[in-house]
């Protein structure tokens, strides 16, 4: 029988919530973060593991907004996973619209890679994009990856992983039904449409847009940000912009501002 895996499971709560309600709806979020039990047992007993890291990464300001408009808020998730052997780290917003939670991740990560116990496995929890150094500098340590996060996410995010698991397949064991009347889009390819609205939206505009403004624009149309659009499909915002004829961008605050055609940064 083969020796258990020494595994480490990460956990970027904000992110994969936020999913789940794109996704699956507010009642499958709320029950991902109620019940752990229900999808912590298939994500991690599909072969001989053990366990011997499990941090969660929460804004416990934030919440699940549910469909009759009732907040959940999620510091009430903390017990949950306290009890099945999750580490909380509190990971508050910095700004209006960014936690820590990714850095944080990052930074446990090395140092778990660097301390005194061999761990065989890392499973990351999230679909943000700034993970792919992460997971491609645990391959050069030849340590196997997991990636859970949104099926929909980019093949540059993809690639850099051993193995991906789509958030749908933890909607699944939470009894979420695909073919359901009332089933959200889950796995829909939303990329084309986020590059539509994003066309539309600069098409609009007689000036510079900073960035942060076009995602707020972003959401108000399709209900996603670009970092969850993995950037209209095209894998990072440089990828982005080049496929925007003319316009560039000039670094600065928030991200930078986007020039439109023959407009000079100052």
């Amino acid at each position: 029988m083969p020796e258990p895996l020494r595994a480490a499971l990460y956990l970027d709560f904000d992110n994969v919530v936020s999913g789940l309600v794109e996704g699956a709806g507010p009642a499958i979020a709320e029950r991902f973060a109620t019940e752990p039990a229900l999808w912590l047992a298939p994500l991690m007993e599909d072969r001989p593991r053990r366990t011997l890291l499990r941090r969660c990464y929460m804004n416990p300001a934030g919440a699940i907004i549910r469909a009759d408009g009732t907040r959940a808020y999620f510091s009430t998730f903390r017990y949950a996973f306290q009890a099945m052997g999750f580490e909380v780290v509190d990971c508050p917003r910095l700004t209006r619209l960014k936690n820590a939670a990714d850095l944080r991740i990052a930074l446990d990560v090395m140092d778990a890679l660097a301390g005194p116990v061999r761990l065989d496995e890392f499973t990351i929890m999230s679909s943000d994009a700034d993970f792919v150094p992460l997971l491609l500098r645990l391959r050069t340590h030849d340590r196997t990856t997991r990636l859970v996060a949104h099926p929909d996410v980019g093949r540059i995010v993809r690639a850099a992983a051993d193995d991906v698991i789509g958030l749908d397949a933890l909607a699944t064991a939470l009894g979420w039904q695909r073919d359901a009347p009332d089933a959200t889009p889950f796995g829909h390819d939303a990329a084309p449409d986020v590059m539509a609205a994003i066309t539309e939206i600069l098409a609009d505009q007689n000036g510079p847009v900073h960035l942060p403004h076009l995602g707020q624009m972003l959401v108000a149309r399709t209900g996603l940000t670009l970092r969850s659009s993995d950037y209209a499909g095209t894998g990072s915002l440089e990828a982005l912009i080049a496929t925007l004829p003319g316009w560039t961008l000039e670094p600065g605050a928030g991200g930078g501002t986007l020039l439109p055609p023959g407009w000079q940064a100052e």
